[in-house]
């Protein structure tokens, strides 16, 4: 039996929205992700499927192994990513933390299927909005209007996603980072040219472990009090 291909993602996008999915193609397999881009293998098998769309509706899965791009007007209440300069960063982040987890890969072809296809709320609403018959022949009144179910949102996730985006603008100041990923704990140090290292732990249950090595007292404070302003944000 043949084995299917497989991918780290897959993108799929309109004409119009070419020259940005490129972009961001050529610079996730810079930094590594193998990349499909069309749909001549629907056998292949990846991790996330990254549609780019322009509105927050376009797409009706939930599906974790979606990852949808708004490239149109920003909403602020989406909980899509955006096509901006902290896209690529967070796509290398989410595919590490898929692999340390263990999420397996699943058929492109499904995932694309699941695009066009409505949620099941969504469908049992739009069901209810034709006017179906009853079996008396009563007309069914129309359904009152669903709020759209939004995605929980995992904090610590979020929170590693803003560090992995900030992290290749610490080079500017003769800083370098690194930052790890678990189920339960983000960990991040931060290292300078003379060995002063900043490290801080956090856990989903709001333990907070720090270490200043070098330097003087108050970078600790100033430390102290960076992670008592994230916690309280």
């Amino acid at each position: 039996m043949t084995e299917s291909a497989t991918y780290d993602i897959a993108v799929s996008f309109a004409e119009e929205q070419r020259a940005v999915a490129d972009e961001v193609v050529e610079a996730c397999r810079q930094r590594g992700l193998t990349v499909l881009e069309s749909n001549d293998l629907p056998e292949a098998e990846v991790r996330f499927l990254v549609p780019f769309v322009t509105s927050a509706d376009e797409v009706g899965t939930t599906d974790e192994h979606v990852l949808p791009v708004l490239t149109g007007e920003d909403d602020p209440s989406s909980p899509h990513l955006r096509a901006n300069g902290h896209l690529v960063d967070t796509l290398v982040s989410r595919v590490e933390e898929a692999e340390t987890a263990g999420l397996a890969r699943v058929p492109v072809a499904d995932l694309v299927a699941a695009l066009k296809q409505p949620e099941p709320e969504a469908a049992a609403v739009q069901e209810l909005e034709t006017g179906q018959e009853l079996e008396t022949g009563q007309e069914l009144e129309p359904a009152p209007a669903l709020e759209p179910v939004q995605p929980k949102q995992n904090p610590l996730r979020t929170l590693a996603e803003q560090f992995a985006a900030a992290s290749p603008a610490l080079a500017k100041r003769a800083l370098s980072g690194t930052m790890l990923m678990g189920d339960t704990t983000v960990a991040v140090r931060v290292e300078r040219e003379d060995n002063t290292v900043y490290a801080v732990e956090l856990h989903d249950d709001d333990t907070v472990n720090f270490v200043v090595v070098g330097g003087s007292p108050d970078q600790f404070s100033t430390l102290w009090q960076r992670i008592e302003d994230m916690l309280s944000a």
